[in-house]
């Protein structure tokens, strides 16, 4: 299994797998749920992929690239 890894300044955010749970989001954005669909709904946050009936999550690898650009137009 390959670690994605994100440098931040002097932040380091790891990701252990090739995708996240709405919940791993809610903790590193430090944001509630409300906040995460309402940003996917305006455009401003990567799709989630559903991979099953009841089963939602993100592409680690989307939410990398989220991150860098934000940090970019910062």
């Amino acid at each position: 299994m390959r670690t994605h890894v994100l440098e931040e300044d002097s932040m380091i955010i790891e990701f252990d797998s090739p995708y996240q749970t709405r919940n791993q989001l809610e903790k590193l954005f430090k944001v509630s749920p409300a906040t995460i669909y309402r940003w996917i709904k305006e455009g401003n946050f990567p799709k989630p992929v559903r991979l099953g009936a009841n089963m939602v999550r993100w592409k680690a690898s989307d939410i990398e690239t989220w991150i860098i650009q934000k940090e970019v137009a910062a």
